[in-house]
């Protein structure tokens, strides 16, 4: 009798605290931490389907600078090998014809040869273009490389990288550049040729970089 009046009693309390309420001063459960909104730069280009290109003149500049962008579906540090990747510069569009490092700067920077031809190949240009090491704005990764003066038969040139990733293994890529040739030549025509090498380099490391041309789709 002593055993079932044991049981029993276990029973009713077994039940009591399972239909007991929480207490007012029990804490909430965690919320679940919210979703990552899907990066602007990249929903954008890929509702486009394409790389975009266009010209501009950047914050801070006083010149028409063309300008591509693109999305990667590959990593940050991957994407950013390919932009470091001095001597093979050749690659990233068919008027360069050479890309050959001829110096390294205290500071890390890297001096870069670059000959290029343009209005099918009727014009060489070169000149020595001083790349900084990547520094950090805002959230992205740049590059940037600038003419070393004197150093080419050119007036100037100016381009720079911008890199951000995405979400898991996708990387927003941008590219400016600018050339003054010190020639003349109407604006419409530089502007095409500088949009179209922005273009040609957006696009030289997102296919080497992801292993095919397809942009999108992307998810985040």
């Amino acid at each position: 009798m002593r055993w079932i009046r044991t049981t029993a009693l276990l029973a009713l309390f077994g039940l009591v605290a399972v239909a007991a309420p929480a207490r007012a001063d029990d804490p909430p459960p965690p919320a679940p931490p919210p979703a990552a909104a899907p990066d602007a730069d990249a929903a954008r280009i890929a509702a486009a389907g394409h790389s975009l290109k266009w010209n501009w003149t950047p914050p801070g500049r006083n010149q028409r600078f063309g300008h591509a962008e693109t999305l990667v579906h590959a990593s940050l540090d991957n994407v950013r090998r390919l932009v470091i990747d001095y001597p093979k510069y050749k690659d990233l569009a068919p008027s360069i014809t050479t890309s050959k490092v001829v110096g390294h700067q205290p500071d890390g920077s890297t001096d870069l040869y670059i000959r290029m031809g343009v209005l099918n190949n009727t014009i060489s240009f070169w000149n020595v273009t001083r790349f900084a090491p990547v520094r950090a704005v805002d959230g992205n990764e740049v590059i940037e490389g600038q003419m070393v003066p004197g150093k080419g038969n050119i007036d100037d040139s100016v381009v720079v990288w911008t890199l951000h990733p995405a979400g898991p293994d996708w990387t927003v890529l941008k590219f400016d550049v600018l050339l003054r040739p010190g020639l003349p030549a109407p604006q419409s025509l530089i502007d095409e040729q500088l949009r179209d090498s922005a273009m040609d380099a957006v696009n030289s490391v997102h296919d080497r970089a992801q292993g095919s041309k397809d942009v999108g789709p992307y998810s985040g």
